[in-house]
């Protein structure tokens, strides 16, 4: 190929390798990004198991945690938890950099928290998936080897933080306070978060809970439905 030729073949491909609208990609400027949210890529899913431990991603939830897998219920508040997750996936924060799935145990809230943080990890994020009572329990080991400023700040650095239920236990003393800090870094700095929770929001911690609700920045889906894994084990 002549200079001539891979100089053009070079400027057609800068013209057709654009970003995704609305993916992290396009909203963060980080280059190109063509995929499918439904499709099957395993091609995508070969980063290391520490990667994915620093993640908080057990690696069998690469195939069963996806948007391709989610069952449709066919219920509309279903589809709206479906399609507000699909948006922070692609890293589209035009309605908010919060999004907060809350409803009981087994309506599919974890699932759809995961798949969000499996797409910005295949992009290559720098990506946290965590329950939140396992993040504050990691937090309190950094105490006995003078790591806990460290760990800290690893949290505060994450591309996305994903808070996997989210409950009572956390509004009281201690772990109350270092969550609204957590939770506060993320509203202050406008950065993506992901919580889920089945409690109510006077059961959390009052500036945690006003974080969370706050329409400005925060998609709070309330999913009123009936137990998913019962439904699948029914169906």
């Amino acid at each position: 190929m002549s200079k001539a030729e891979a100089k053009e073949s070079k400027s057609t491909l800068e013209k057709t390798s654009v970003a995704e609208i609305g993916s992290p990609y396009d909203i963060l400027g980080c280059g190109p990004r063509i995929k499918r949210l439904t499709t099957w890529e395993p091609e995508r899913w070969g980063q290391s198991r520490d990667a994915l431990s620093a993640a908080g991603l057990p690696p069998s939830s690469g195939e069963s945690k996806r948007f391709h897998t989610w069952e449709d219920l066919s219920s509309g508040i279903l589809s709206q938890a479906y399609y507000a997750a699909k948006d922070m996936a692609r890293g589209n924060l035009t309605r908010g950099h919060f999004l907060v799935l809350a409803g009981p145990t087994g309506v599919g809230k974890t699932h759809l928290a995961m798949a969000i943080a499996w797409e910005w990890f295949d992009d290559g994020f720098n990506v946290l998936f965590s329950r939140a009572d396992d993040l504050l329990d990691w937090l309190r080991q950094g105490y006995d080897d003078n790591t806990y400023h460290k760990r800290f700040e690893s949290i505060r650095r994450r591309s996305l933080l994903v808070l996997d239920d989210l409950g009572t236990e956390q509004a009281k003393d201690w772990a109350g306070e270092k969550l609204d800090r957590i939770v506060d870094w993320y509203y202050v700095n406008c950065l993506p978060l992901v919580v889920t929770t089945n409690a109510k929001s006077e059961e959390l911690a009052e500036r945690v809970a006003s974080r969370l609700a706050d329409k400005s920045c925060s998609v709070v889906v309330q999913i009123d439905t009936e137990d998913y894994r019962t439904h699948a084990v029914a169906g």
